[in-house]
Order: C-alpha cells, then sequence, then structure tokens
C-alpha cells in the first residue's frame, strides 16, 4: 500500500508540473537514447532538434550539454568543444550537471578561460552611409555558428510616432533612414522567439518639445525698458496738445486779421459815438 501511494503521489506531482519545466519531447528522446548508450540515435536526435524544433532559450542549454557528451562519447572532441563554447555563449555563468564526466569539465573550463580572454559575444548598433543614405547596421559579434536564428532591428522616426522595422535570418540585419532617428534597438533570438542578446543605441534628434505643445505655446514678448514704455505712453498727449496749439494759433491769426480789417475800413451805415 505505501508503494502505490508513494507512485500515484509521484506521478501526481509530474502532472501538476508546469509546463515551462519539461523539455522537448525530441530532447527527451535524444537524453534516453543517450542514457541507453545509443550514442549515434541521440546524436542524430539531438542534431534534428538543433535544426526543426522550435526551443527554448533553456532548451537550447540542455541541448548543447548533453551533445557535447554525446561528441565526447564518440571521440569527436572538436565538436564537443563547440557545443561547450556555445553553452558559454549563451550563459558564460552556466555550470556542466551530474552526467558530465572530468574530462568534459576540464574542456568547459579551458573554453571558459578562452571566451573571458577573447571577450563575450557583443550584439553592435552601427550608423553608415551608403551612397549618401543613412543605413543603421546590427551585427552580432563573436558568436557561434548556427547558435542564433534571426536578428531583429528597430528604429524609431518621426518624433516616435512611426517604427520603421527589419528581421533577417542569421546574425546581421540592417535598415534605411530617411533622416535622423529617436533610437535603436535590436535582439538576436533562437527560432522559436527566444531572445538570446539585445542591445540599444540613443537617438540622433536633439530632444525638442513635440508639435502639438509648439502649436499651443502662448507667444513670448521680451521685456521693454520701463522708461521707454512710459515715452510710448505720454507720445498721444504731446500730439493732442500740439494739435490745439496749432488749431489755437490758426483761430487768433483769424481773429486778429478780421480786427485788422475792422479798423482799417468800417462797415457803413455804423454808428460812431464821441466822448
Amino acid at each position: 500500500m505505501r508503494v502505490s501511494a508513494g507512485i500515484i503521489a509521484f506521478f501526481g506531482l509530474v502532472a501538476l508540473a508546469p509546463a515551462s519545466a519539461r523539455a522537448h519531447p525530441m530532447l527527451d528522446r535524444a537524453v534516453v537514447a543517450y542514457e541507453e548508450a545509443d550514442f549515434e540515435r541521440a546524436l542524430q536526435t539531438f542534431d534534428m532538434a538543433a535544426a526543426n524544433a522550435d526551443l527554448s532559450v533553456e532548451e537550447l542549454l540542455q541541448l548543447f550539454e548533453m551533445r557535447a557528451l554525446v561528441h565526447h562519447a564518440l571521440g569527436d572532441d572538436a565538436s564537443m568543444r563547440a557545443d561547450l563554447e556555445r553553452l558559454l555563449a549563451v550563459r558564460a555563468s552556466y555550470e556542466l550537471g551530474r552526467l558530465a564526466p572530468p574530462s568534459v569539465r576540464s574542456a568547459f573550463e579551458e573554453a571558459r578561460a578562452a571566451a573571458a580572454e577573447a571577450g563575450s559575444v557583443e550584439l553592435r548598433i552601427e550608423e553608415t552611409r551608403i551612397e549618401g543614405e543613412l543605413w543603421v547596421v546590427a551585427k552580432v559579434l563573436r558568436v557561434p555558428e548556427s547558435l542564433v536564428d534571426h536578428t531583429t532591428l528597430q528604429c524609431s522616426v518621426d518624433n516616435n510616432a512611426r517604427t520603421v522595422s527589419r528581421t533577417s535570418q542569421g546574425t546581421a540585419t540592417s535598415v534605411k533612414l530617411d533622416g535622423a532617428h529617436n533610437g535603436c534597438a535590436a535582439t538576436a533570438r533562437t527560432r522559436q522567439g527566444g531572445v538570446l542578446y539585445r542591445s540599444s543605441i540613443d537617438g540622433t534628434i536633439a530632444s525638442a518639445p513635440p508639435i502639438s505643445r509648439r502649436r499651443v505655446e502662448a507667444p513670448r514678448h521680451e521685456r521693454r525698458d520701463e522708461g521707454e514704455v512710459k515715452k510710448k505712453k505720454k507720445w498721444p498727449w504731446i500730439v493732442a496738445a500740439s494739435a490745439l496749439v496749432v488749431v489755437g494759433g490758426v483761430t487768433a491769426g483769424v481773429v486778429i486779421s478780421q480786427r485788422s480789417k475792422g479798423n482799417d475800413s468800417p462797415e457803413t451805415g455804423a454808428v460812431t459815438v464821441n466822448w
């Protein structure tokens, strides 16, 4: 009864395990073939999974480690070291599992030291001019062969209103831009879409308020000198006073002229009084 209860509990835990914790079926079959010492079948299954299966990043790590063990069992040292280098390229801090023999562990530490000296994998984004046109290029450097499935590059343009994007098979891609950009980001991914590497660069457009803000901004007035303002406020009164002086002068001239005419030639019929 206790044995039956233990078996039931075991299968219950397996059934409740999250799907993400389970490996791809092809990987499971390859691992079983390795444990049965059927190394040729294990290698064939691992190669088929690497070429055709949509594997996550964690599944790729498992594939590279187990295939390295298969290569070691078959005496293929070069292929074993190639898979160990792929492990370190994906995750520099990776540690081998319990199935790895001492000779594989020693080769793994040698590969780790060589990778540290050569430099880690880099996803570089650069701007270049081709026949006078601006291109942005993304390329994965120092990456083992057949590790990256596709590379995607996206650039924000038109004041972040539009995105120019391109995805290419392999380790490099590029986009052509009509002018400056607001920033670009690139990713190198597995066949399934898992991100292996990512990188970004800042935009070449100087920061400026959006066009909509410029339309609603209140106009700016320059500060004027207080004396100048007072002078400009006084000028209507000066003009008005000048006009009054001119009108008064004309009126006085007319009166004087009329008086002069009266003294020189008195009108007929006028009465003269003598005291």
